[in-house]
């Protein structure tokens, strides 16, 4: 009788011979209290203990899980309920304001070479008047020692710079014959075979001697680009 005793008080979470590896692996352990709370650790135990001597409930217990998707939901409806009322704090604010501000805002005008050219005035108006009508005109360009040559051609779109695009190009130079004549390759005919031929075939150069050695070249071009450096007068033919 008496070792039935001793061994239920070694088991007694309450008495002075309390084993507790023999409650552990006892297969009936008593339990003082068997509603008592369950916590993950000694650490969360004091801070429940310290919460509750506040009369809060901010540490929950292991197996109560509505208690905390409860909690959940109150802090979540604790803080819609202060968002709204920051809104409406920021409406009732700046509801004074609401006539100075502009509902909608302008959107930035796109601006390239040919929006600038319908601004374009005085010289520079007349070329606008080739690009709309399409009208041939004639554009004299210069190298680095004097005039190069001609260029007939239909103009396409051009800037302050008079930078010059055009299409349907005629253009006419005039070049010295050298005393052992080598045509290049870029002056003779075009490339027979290639890629770079299919995609741009090199314009046909045709040559006519005009005497005292100075050959005058022509070639046409499906179009081109003529900096602006490099124009020196440009004279409309067609009107």
């Amino acid at each position: 009788m008496s070792s039935e005793s001793s061994s239920e008080s070694e088991l007694s979470a309450c008495s002075s011979k309390f084993d507790p590896s023999k409650a552990l692996y006892a297969p009936k352990p008593k339990l003082p209290v068997e509603n008592a709370p369950m916590y993950e650790n000694l650490q969360q135990f004091e801070a429940a203990l310290k919460y509750e001597s506040l009369n809060t409930s901010s540490i929950i217990s292991v197996g109560h899980h509505e208690l905390f998707q409860k909690r959940e939901e109150e802090k979540e409806r604790k803080k819609k309920e202060q968002e709204r009322l920051l809104e409406e704090k920021n409406k009732k604010r700046f509801a004074q304001y609401e006539g100075l501000v502009p509902t909608t805002r302008n959107r930035r005008k796109i601006k390239n070479v040919m929006t600038r050219i319908e601004t374009m005035m005085g010289p520079l108006g007349a070329l606008k008047e080739c690009v709309d009508q399409r009208l041939r005109i004639k554009v004299i360009t210069r190298n680095a020692n004097g005039i190069r040559g001609v260029l007939h051609a239909t103009l396409v779109a051009f800037d302050k710079q008079w930078n010059l695009a055009m299409k349907d190009v005629l253009e006419v130079w005039k070049r010295k014959a050298p005393s052992k004549r080598k045509i290049p390759a870029s002056l003779g005919t075009p490339v027979p075979k290639g890629s770079a031929a299919a995609i741009s075939p090199v314009p046909v150069i045709t040559e006519t001697p005009l005497g005292g050695g100075v050959w005058e070249c022509t070639r046409h071009l499906p179009q081109i680009m003529v900096r602006g450096e490099h124009v020196v007068l440009v004279n409309i033919i067609e009107r």
